[in-house]
């Protein structure tokens, strides 16, 4: 199991080296369910063969984001995202984005370090609990179909 993981105060947001990093599928599969167990938002850097992802979901703890909020988060991570592949000294893979008041996803970067700068700007605004409003918490004993597998 690899896990590279500073908690945090969930409203501070992250710096760059203290995103969560998860370098394979079990041990982020693990953290999502300890998410959803302690009714905790899930965020994390993932890695993947064809790069790295950047995933949060606020459902867990029951939240969704404000719609100002993720107007918000639009605007900021489009603009990371533009710094990132207007750089030619920072290859990338074709980076998609889904944003959603709940769940959203950055994919892919092709380095760590990209993904984790990403990751903090975004972070700043899914983690800032003053930007939440209440949200339709997920079936815990179902099958979970919210993950990116």
């Amino acid at each position: 199991m690899t896990l590279d993981h500073v908690s945090l105060p969930v409203s501070e947001g992250y710096t760059p080296e203290e995103v969560p990093l998860y370098r394979d599928l079990d041990t982020r599969d693990e953290q999502y369910e300890r998410a959803q167990e302690s009714a905790e938002p899930f965020f994390a850097v993932e890695q993947y063969e064809e790069g790295y992802a950047i995933t949060y979901d606020l459902l867990p703890a029951g939240f969704q984001l404000a719609e100002p909020a993720r107007q918000e988060l639009d605007e900021r991570l489009t603009s990371a995202v533009e710094a990132v592949v207007a750089d030619t000294d920072r290859p990338t893979a074709e980076v998609s984005r889904t944003v959603g008041d709940s769940l959203g996803n950055v994919s892919f970067f092709s380095r760590e370090e990209s993904a984790r700068e990403v990751a903090a700007v975004v972070s700043t605004v899914v983690l800032d609990e003053t930007n939440w409003v209440t949200g339709q918490p997920p079936d815990v004993t179902g099958p979970d179909t919210r993950r990116n597998d």
